[in-house]
């Protein structure tokens, strides 16, 4: 999906928009805003189920959310400005937005589609840790032990430790070359296990832009990039970089968010409706092909609390009952590999989301991901 001309209109909002200092962001734009919202279109509940039975409630999150974000708008780090967007240019591009997308090429292709609540047709399935670093010797049969599996439509690798036994530093020639290396084993060990053509969700290693920018071209035409969005509704130059970058290849843009419970989005209501519109500011600001979130809980690194899962699944419905934004869940869970508590904690997290409308499950990631 060629968004070349928004791209433009997007580097003038980055540097034409208001100046407002970051602190002034976090407390007036993001707290004292949800606070003021929240209050507005009376979104308050009681934890009793962990999926959410109130189908008005989730229409009140849904517009409550794209009068937060058009209110709050996304801020640049690196200009010092607030990229706004009207409340009618946000429901104008959401209406824009792709309800399907084929992925991966040749018999490996899948074709995901925006989903519906308590829809009938299943999710895909993304496989895979999702850039979780182990020693290098791991990367080729923990990846092939996903690629083996019917069910896994697609693949989110884990990532090297070191790259020819250096260790790989942000921003530095090892990161380039850490890139490389990923995306050029990945596409070896996937041709090892017949699915050549299968989707990978990339780059892991690239903390930074510069991995991405020197090795994304060495991904498939219907990869995805993988790009990580600073919470609270904030980017800096080097997100904007990928972002230019997979337009410039015509490439499918997969961006995430994770708002982190109890932060600046505060208590669950709140942080429900802060979910909601870092979701629609990921298909409307970062021209998401798919959007996606880990909400992330700030002391146990997880995103199946009882409170997480129930914010979820209010906000993933209210934007599946209003939008064809197709949406992702990636799941952190406490539980380690193998544990009894992981699988309680998969079948609790993909309950919620499979039946809030999701059209991608991601993971698991045991033991919080490390």
């Amino acid at each position: 999906m060629n968004h070349r001309s928004r791209l433009y209109d997007l580097i003038d909002r980055m540097t034409q928009g208001p100046i407002v200092s970051e602190s002034d962001f976090d407390m007036k734009h993001i707290y004292k805003g949800l606070k003021k919202i929240v209050k507005k279109y009376n979104i308050g509940f009681e934890i009793n189920h962990i999926v959410n039975q109130d189908d008005d409630l989730a229409d009140r999150v849904w517009n409550a959310a794209i009068e937060f974000l058009a209110e709050a708008g996304v801020y640049s780090k690196d200009t010092g400005r607030v990229i706004k967007y009207t409340e009618e240019e946000i429901r104008r591009l959401v209406k824009e937005a792709p309800s399907s997308c084929v992925f991966g090429e040749g018999s490996d292709a899948i074709l995901e589609v925006a989903r519906t609540p308590e829809d009938s047709r299943p999710p895909i399935n993304q496989g895979g840790p999702v850039a979780v670093p182990v020693p290098n010797k791991y990367f080729e049969p923990i990846t092939m032990s996903y690629l083996q599996e019917a069910r896994c439509d697609m693949h989110s690798p884990v990532t090297n430790m070191t790259v020819m036994g250096r260790e790989i530093r942000t921003k530095a020639p090892t990161e380039i070359l850490a890139a490389w290396e990923e995306v050029l084993e990945f596409k070896k060990i996937a041709q090892m296990a017949g699915r050549p053509g299968i989707y990978y969700n990339g780059i892991g290693i690239s903390v930074s832009d510069i991995g991405q920018l020197a090795a994304g071209h060495l991904m498939g035409r219907h990869d995805g990039s993988c790009i990580g969005v600073i919470s609270e509704l904030k980017a800096d130059n080097s997100i904007f970089n990928k972002i230019t970058q997979m337009i410039m290849l015509d490439g499918p843009i997969v961006p995430y968010m994770n708002p982190i419970f109890g932060g600046l989005g505060g208590g669950v209501e709140s942080q429900t409706v802060l979910l909601c519109a870092e979701m629609i500011a990921l298909s409307v600001v970062f021209m998401g092909t798919t959007v996606g979130s880990t909400p992330t809980h700030p002391m146990l690194f997880t995103s199946s609390t009882k409170d997480i899962l129930l914010e979820s699944s209010i906000a993933f419905q209210a934007i599946a009952r209003n939008s064809h934004i197709m949406t992702r869940y990636t799941h952190t869970q406490v539980g380690g590999c193998g544990t009894k508590t992981l699988l309680y904690e998969i079948i609790a997290s993909c309950a919620m989301i499979v039946r809030s409308g999701i059209a991608r499950v991601q993971g698991p990631r045991p033991a919080t991901g490390a």
